[in-house]
């Protein structure tokens, strides 16, 4: 018969080889999720060091050769640990279990462990059970050995990791020993509705030991974005340079139009201008211009999209200013957010006040409002410009622009308290906000049919 460590070193061994012998085939997500998953199981210096040079906003081919050096290296890692922690015998409590181990096992199982030994936890490894802890979103997550790899697909989980990594050891073990007798009575509850009332009191325990106010439910996010979320300059511009190098005259046209949306009069001026001038018109310039023109725009506006102006509502990722931190965004009162929004708007200028209500206009949903590839397509069409340029004649020409900021602060207002409503209630106010900006523009909003406009 062979030993537990033997068994489970050639399992690590099989792993490690097929996972670095599949990277080919694996995507971006993939091999993101891949390095979650290892990455989750090592000691703070340890994957300070194994990391060292590693950032999830790297291309494929940076990511999948990051793996195929780092794969190997975590399994000798992972072995040295089975080996380290068995070696005086097969025993499955603190302080002799391996962090895939507690990785592997379900919050039922693993907990009671945890209180029983609670002493011989290392604090790296409290920091995890605890935010996993603050993700028990349902009863069925207790039982669920799958749970402690599937809270690494949400960057919530990360961001209760780095807020847990400057609370002391003491108050760790505390919040541990609030969270464990919870944990127990959820698995012998005998009633869901008592369940999951345990469950919310567990995750208020995790979360103010995080420091979170609020149930970590109501600011999970989207799964397998990039963390962290702000993509480093460098690594934007990086990337942009090469996918730029693929493309053809006509995709670096609708390139430079995306980006030259981003801009203010002023800034179009002082960026765009000068490349303009060396040609007779935007529509005579080659390729190498085009992306001269495409990454000296990027690097003097860094960080903007187009789909910013509405996504700033629920994210906190501004149009013209610095993003604020998701969840800082989603605690802040709702007058703070505002006034951040309006300090926002305060960069802009009508034009561009102009182009994000004409957006509202033409597009029938916030989800279209928020489709990157729609936004992008109304650029060329003949509607959308023609109701931009009679939004900005009507209302920004005159006196500064006081009518225009006056809507648009007002379009601001009205979706601040849409972003706080679901269902049908959303698209109500959705719906007003297109009204709201068609009366005042004195245009008609697009339908599916096509909105024709007055001017």
């Amino acid at each position: 018969m062979k030993s537990y460590v033997e068994l489970v070193r050639r399992r690590l061994e099989d792993r490690g080889n097929n996972v670095v012998g599949n990277l080919e085939r694996f995507m971006e997500p993939q091999l993101r999720f891949t390095m979650r998953i290892f990455g989750d199981c090592l000691d703070e210096e340890t994957r300070d060091r194994m990391f060292s040079g590693y950032n999830e906003h790297l291309t494929e081919q940076e990511l999948r050769a990051f793996a195929a050096d780092f794969v190997p290296a975590y399994t000798r890692y992972a072995i040295a640990e089975l080996e380290e922690k068995k070696k005086d015998g097969e025993r499955h409590e603190p302080p002799f279990l391996t962090q895939e181990e507690y990785q592997e096992m379900a919050v039922r199982e693993k907990w009671p462990r945890i209180a029983e030994h609670a002493g011989f936890v290392p604090p790296h490894q409290l920091r995890r059970e605890i935010a996993r802890a603050a993700m028990l979103f349902l009863p069925g997550m207790l039982s669920d050995p799958g749970f402690n790899e599937g809270v690494l697909e949400f960057s919530l989980y990360f961001d209760l990791l780095q807020r847990l990594r400057s609370v002391s050891e003491t108050r760790l073990r505390g919040a541990a020993g609030e969270i464990a007798p919870r944990i127990a009575a959820a698995v012998a509850a005998t009633s869901e509705e008592e369940r999951e009332a345990l469950l919310r009191e567990i995750r208020a325990a995790a979360a103010a030991a995080a420091g979170l106010p609020a149930d970590p439910q109501t600011l999970l996010g989207p799964p397998m974005e990039k963390y962290p979320r702000e993509i480093p300059p460098e690594y934007r511009l990086r990337e942009l340079k090469n996918t730029l190098g693929t493309m053809t005259l006509k995709d670096l046209r609708l390139s430079a139009l995306v980006h030259l949306d981003l801009l203010t009069v002023e800034e179009t001026r002082r960026i765009v201008l000068p490349f303009l001038a060396k040609y007779p018109s935007f529509y005579e310039m080659p390729s190498k211009g085009l992306r001269e023109l495409i990454l000296a725009v990027a690097a003097g506006v860094d960080g903007r999209s187009i789909t910013y102006f509405i996504e700033r509502y629920g994210s906190g990722w501004l149009a013209m200013t610095k993003p604020v931190d998701y969840i800082v965004w989603k605690l802040m009162p709702e007058e703070e957010r505002v006034d951040a929004l309006r300090r926002d708007n305060e960069r802009m200028d009508a034009a561009m006040m102009a182009r994000h209500l004409a957006r509202f206009i033409h597009s029938e949903s916030e989800r279209d409002l928020s489709d990157a590839g729609r936004q992008i397509a109304l650029l060329t069409d003949a509607r959308y410009v023609a109701d931009h340029g009679a939004i900005l004649t009507r209302l920004g020409a005159k006196g500064e622009g006081e009518r225009i900021k006056r809507l648009y602060d007002t379009v601001t207002l009205s979706s601040v308290r849409m972003a706080g409503q679901r269902g049908e209630e959303r698209e109500s106010a959705y719906q007003a906000i297109r009204g709201m900006i068609a009366d005042a523009a004195g245009v008609f909003a697009a339908t599916m049919e096509g909105g024709e406009n007055d001017g």
